[in-house]
């Protein structure tokens, strides 16, 4: 009997074609998503609340993409008798990827995901030394102690010492 005549085997096939199609959506909107994510560290560096603004939603809306066909590779994972970790993924591929369309495409779909996951991070520090440097910037101005202050001659001042507002100066 083959795939024809064999409902079962032809549903199974059907089910890994469209597991297959879901994987390289998302691979896509992983791509995509580091690019945004390389935009969304030159609005940062550009200091352009605008442009990042439009980066964030468009990011929004990839991420719902993604959690989407996510819960669906899960589904179909799970309705196969695995469970979603990497141990379960892997015997599901040992099980069904006859023609080496699933272990690529997943290895793809996890270095993508790698990546933007470094990006994220990078994005994140940067943002925080940012905040940091304004943070600075702001006791400076209010005449507040920041503990990294100098005196006219160049020795560290003592912690104690309440320096000068901007207008006193």
């Amino acid at each position: 009997m083959n795939a024809r005549n064999d409902p079962s085997q032809a549903s199974g096939a059907n089910d890994l074609g469209a597991f297959v199609a879901s994987l390289d959506r998302s691979i896509e909107d992983m791509r995509r998503l580091a690019e945004l994510m390389l935009d969304e560290l030159r609005a940062i560096e550009s200091r352009d609340p605008d442009g990042l603004q439009q980066i964030v939603d468009a990011k929004r809306g990839l991420l719902a993409r993604l959690e989407n066909e996510t819960a669906q590779q899960k589904g179909w994972i799970e309705a196969a008798g695995f469970g979603f970790t990497p141990d379960g993924l892997e015997r599901f591929i040992q099980a069904h990827d006859r023609a080496d369309q699933l272990g690529t495409r997943w290895s793809t779909l996890l270095d993508h995901t790698r990546r933007c996951d470094r990006l994220n991070s990078d994005n994140a520090r940067l943002i925080e030394r940012d905040q940091r440097r304004v943070a600075m910037t702001l006791r400076l101005l209010k005449g507040e102690d920041t503990g990294a202050t100098y005196d006219p001659r160049g020795r560290a001042a003592s912690s104690g010492q309440r320096g000068r507002t901007i207008s006193q100066a």
